[in-house]
């Protein structure tokens, strides 16, 4: 979040990978001293000397304000390229062109790749100038962002990524990102270009294992652990996913392998979807307490765990406490291993760490993870049954309440059904396990 495996073709069936820029641009005449590059994927007017044939305009309401529009004799070697302009008087915007690819090979790893160019672009704001697929399962994957002015040479972008079951892409270059909730807005103003638009299937270019569940596609140059210790990780990450899946009665992704990929384009740590989208910079520091602590690494597992946010999911009042939640079963379960604040804590004995933050915050307003430390606690009381059940009927029948204090009510209600009905007692697990005072504390982070 790596053994190069032979069978390279099926792996690539399934992931999507690394983003970033500065690597050699696609030769749109060939490949290797003339040849025919064999992964390479032909696009409709990649150099737009055609204009817009085979290029659709995109964008958000801010974006309509934008110019874009095919210029002459400002593209890679004077020809024609792209060009868009929001001028910061009209807002942050997303706005570009899209092409969908088709005849791809289904569920496969591509890199998509541009020359750009670009000026004016606020320090931190937004994306810049980016290239990205708009994808069905992973809504946050782009290239590395682009800020300031640079138009006196053309660079590389690049966004690996996976394509749809049915072999088809949508292949997105743009100023701005077309999902806005990001940590700088995703949205940018100012001028970028684009030229010689290239895509390729991902062969050899990542270091890439795989387990049963769970797929990884790594910056190679950031893997410095053993392959058998690689092997060892998806071995115990598959555990973790067949305890997610019996916690929560169903799998993501319609049972297709869960990916992690590295990129540089992400201010986050990692972001769930499939792939996982991992920021390249963690990688090493991550790998090293694998090495060191045979950690299973909490971030990762978190974002599985959020991957285990399935079916109907009205009912849901926090899922950044759930994907913790579920990862907690899970390492009770496998007696799975996490370094995390300078310690190790093995299965069960994670609760520890949400009893700490418990502590701290319970008396006024307390956090996400003392909650968590609360639900756990009620699991140790009454088991973990009722909450498999609980979690299957739920997203089968959804929830019930107009905000999340309401749906924790409605939980806890479904909660105490099931409990009753496995021990034969009566359970009202609101008020036998929780205080008049930790109900108000929940009562205040959850409103």
């Amino acid at each position: 979040m790596k053994k190069r495996l032979s069978a390279i073709f099926a792996i690539c069936a399934v992931l999507a990978v690394s983003c970033g820029d500065d690597v050699e641009p696609l030769d749109p005449n060939g490949f290797g001293g003339g040849m025919t590059d064999p992964e390479k994927s032909e696009l409709v007017n990649a150099s737009f000397e055609e204009g817009m044939n085979g290029w659709e305009r995109v964008g958000d309401a801010a974006g309509q304000k934008a110019t874009v529009e095919i210029v002459d004799g400002q593209g890679v070697q004077n020809g024609r390229c792209l060009k868009i302009q929001q001028l910061p008087e009209n807002g942050k915007c997303y706005a570009g062109v899209k092409q969908t690819v088709t005849g791809l090979e289904p569920y496969t790893a591509y890199r998509l790749s541009a020359r750009v160019r670009y000026s004016d672009i606020p320090e931190g704001e937004g994306c810049g100038a980016c290239v990205f697929p708009i994808a069905t399962e992973q809504l946050w994957n782009n290239s590395r962002c682009t800020y300031g002015t640079k138009l006196s040479d053309w660079s590389t972008v690049y966004c690996d990524f996976v394509s749809e079951v049915d072999g088809t892409a949508q292949i997105v270059c743009a100023l701005g990102f077309w999902q806005g909730g990001r940590g700088n807005g995703g949205k940018s103003t100012g001028t970028v270009y684009f030229d010689n638009v290239g895509l390729r299937k991902v062969t050899d270019e990542l270091y890439m294992a795989e387990g049963e569940h769970v797929r990884l596609f790594l910056e190679a140059s950031k893997v410095a652990v053993p392959s058998s210790k690689i092997k060892q990780w998806l071995a115990d990450l598959d555990r973790m996913y067949l305890s997610y899946e019996e916690l929560v009665g169903g799998v993501p992704f319609d049972g297709k392998k869960v990916g992690i990929i590295t990129t540089s384009g992400l201010e986050y740590w990692a972001v769930a979807g499939n792939p996982i989208v991992w920021n390249v910079n963690y990688v090493e520091s991550t790998l090293s307490e694998l090495a060191e602590h045979d950690s299973w690494c909490f971030g990762l597992m978190h974002e599985i765990g959020h991957t285990f946010n399935i079916k109907n999911s009205n009912w849901n009042w926090n899922d950044e406490m759930f994907a913790n939640f579920r990862m907690h079963y899970g390492l009770e379960m496998n007696g799975g291993q996490i370094w995390q604040n300078g310690k190790l804590y093995v299965g069960g004995d994670i609760i520890n760490m949400y009893r700490e933050a418990y502590e701290k915050t319970v008396a006024t307003q307390v956090s996400d993870d003392g909650i968590h430390y609360m639900l756990a606690r009620v699991a140790g009381q009454i088991g973990w049954e009722p909450f498999r059940k609980t979690f299957a009927y739920l997203n089968t029948r959804g929830g019930q309440g107009s905000n999340n204090f309401d749906k924790f009510i409605y939980f806890c209600s479904t909660l105490s059904r099931f409990a009753t009905e496995i021990h034969g007692r009566e359970i009202d697990v609101r008020n036998d396990y929780f205080t008049d005072a930790e109900i108000a504390s929940i009562r205040k982070q959850l409103q």
